[in-house]
C-alpha cells in the first residue's frame, strides 16, 4: 500500500531539478513540471516518493521518472538518521564510490542535501521487486553468490574501504542498537519461539545476549571489504535476465564479506531450500571471490565465517518484532527470526564462534 507523497517533495522547485540534471548530462530540454507521487515502498529513516517530470520541447528530455529520498521528518525517523548518518552516508555512496562498484545499482541523478533537496535515483518500477516474505529461490541466490564475491573482491582490502562515513557494524551506535534489541528481547523471544525454534539455541541466545557485542566483533573479524550491509530481498530488484539489482545503501560498511552472505541467506531464503543449498552457495561465492583475484582466503574460513555471521540477522530480525514493527504488516520479522534460528542451529553458529 502507497503512504502519503512526503510535504517537502511537493514542493520541490523544478529548477533545481533542471539544473542538476542539466549539470549532469541527463537532458538538454528544460525541466517544466514536476509532479510528486506516492510509492509503494518507505524507507525507515527517509520519505521517499516518485517525480514524474515534465520537459520543454527545445532539447532532449532527460528521465520521464525518478525516486527521491529526503530525510524523513517524524522524530523517531530524525533521531535515526541523526545518530546512523544514513541520508548522508548513502549521499556519500553515490558521490564517491558508485561508479566503481561492479554490481548493478539504480543510476543517481543528484545528491541532494536531504533537508530541501533530495536523492533522485532511478525509478527502477518496471523491474521485478523482490519479497523477503516470498523468500529467495535458489537460481536467484546463486545469482547474488555471484554478484556480491564480484562486489568484496573489488574492494577487498583495499585502502577505499577506510573511507570514514563507512559504517563499521561492530562499532558505534548501530551496535549498540543492536547490542540494546537482543538484550532487551532476549527474554521475549525465548517466550515467543518456545516449541517453534530449537530450545538448545534459544538456550544459547538468552546466555549471549548480554555480551552481544562480543558476537558483533567475531562476526566482523577477518579480511575487510565493502559491504552493502543490508542485503536482504526487499533491496533487491531483478531485471529482465534476472540480473539482481542492488538498493538502499544506507549502512554500507566495512567488514568481511560474508556479513552481506550470512545476512542475505538466513534472513531471506526459505528453511528448507536453505537447508538443501546453504554451502553450495557459500562455496559458489568463494570460487567467484578466487576467480576474481583474492588469495590467502581458504574455503573452510569463509564457510566458518558465514557460520558465525548468520547471528547478525537474528538482531535486525528482533528489531521487526513488537513495537518497533516495521514489517508492513507481513510478519516479516517473525519470519526472519524463525528462519535465522532454524538455520543458526543447523549449523551450529555458537559452536562456530
Amino acid at each position: 500500500m502507497s503512504g502519503p507523497v512526503p510535504p517537502t517533495l511537493t514542493t520541490l522547485d523544478p529548477a533545481w531539478v533542471d539544473q542538476v540534471l542539466r549539470d549532469g548530462g541527463h537532458c538538454t530540454a528544460s525541466v517544466t513540471g514536476v509532479r510528486a507521487e506516492a510509492v509503494a515502498f518507505t524507507g525507515a529513516t527517509t520519505d521517499m516518493g516518485r517525480l514524474r517530470l515534465a520537459y520543454s520541447d527545445d532539447g532532449d528530455p532527460g528521465p520521464p521518472t525518478v525516486i527521491a529520498k529526503i530525510r524523513g521528518v517524524t522524530e523517531v525517523q530524525m533521531q535515526m538518521d541523526t545518530a546512523m548518518g544514513l541520508f548522508e552516508r548513502e549521499g556519500c555512496f553515490y558521490s564517491e564510490l558508485s561508479e566503481r562498484v561492479p554490481v548493478a545499482k539504480p543510476r543517481c541523478y543528484a545528491v541532494g542535501d536531504g533537508d530541501e533537496t533530495p536523492l533522485l535515483l532511478e525509478d527502477l518500477a518496471a523491474l521485478r521487486m523482490g519479497d523477503q516474505m516470498e523468500g529467495l529461490t535458489t537460481p536467484e541466490a546463486g545469482a547474488l553468490m555471484d554478484a556480491l564475491a564480484d562486489l568484496h573482491a573489488a574492494f577487498w582490502e583495499k585502502p577505499d574501504i577506510q573511507a570514514g562515513w563507512l559504517a563499521s557494524p561492530a562499532e558505534g551506535v548501530f551496535a549498540g542498537m543492536i547490542c540494546q534489541l537482543v538484550a532487551s528481547g532476549a527474554p521475549a523471544l525465548a517466550e515467543r519461539y518456545a516449541g517453534r525454534a530449537p530450545d538448545d539455541v534459544l538456550e544459547a541466545v538468552a546466555k549471549a545476549a548480554p555480551g552481544w557485542q562480543h558476537v558483533l566483533e567475531r562476526i566482523a573479524e577477518g579480511p575487510q571489504t565493502l559491504a552493502h550491509n543490508d542485503c536482504r530481498l526487499d533491496n533487491l530488484f531483478f531485471d529482465d535476465a534476472e540480473t539482481p539489482v542492488f538498493i538502499d545503501w544506507q549502512l554500507a560498511a566495512r567488514t568481511r564479506g560474508t556479513q552481506d552472505v550470512g545476512n542475505l541467506l538466513a534472513g531471506s531464503m526459505d528453511s528448507d531450500l536453505l537447508s538443501a543449498g546453504w554451502e553450495d552457495l557459500v562455496r559458489r561465492y568463494h570460487d567467484r571471490l578466487t576467480a576474481n583475484g583474492v588469495t590467502g582466503y581458504s574455503v573452510d574460513e569463509c564457510i566458518d565465517h558465514y557460520r558465525q555471521t548468520v547471528l547478525y540477522p537474528l538482531g535486525a530480525g528482533m528489531a521487526l518484532l513488537g513495537a518497533m514493527d516495521i514489517g508492513d504488516g507481513r510478519g516479516l520479522g517473525d519470519a526472519i527470526v524463525l528462519r535465522c534460528l532454524n538455520h543458526i542451529a543447523e549449523i551450529d553458529s555458537f559452536e562456530a564462534l
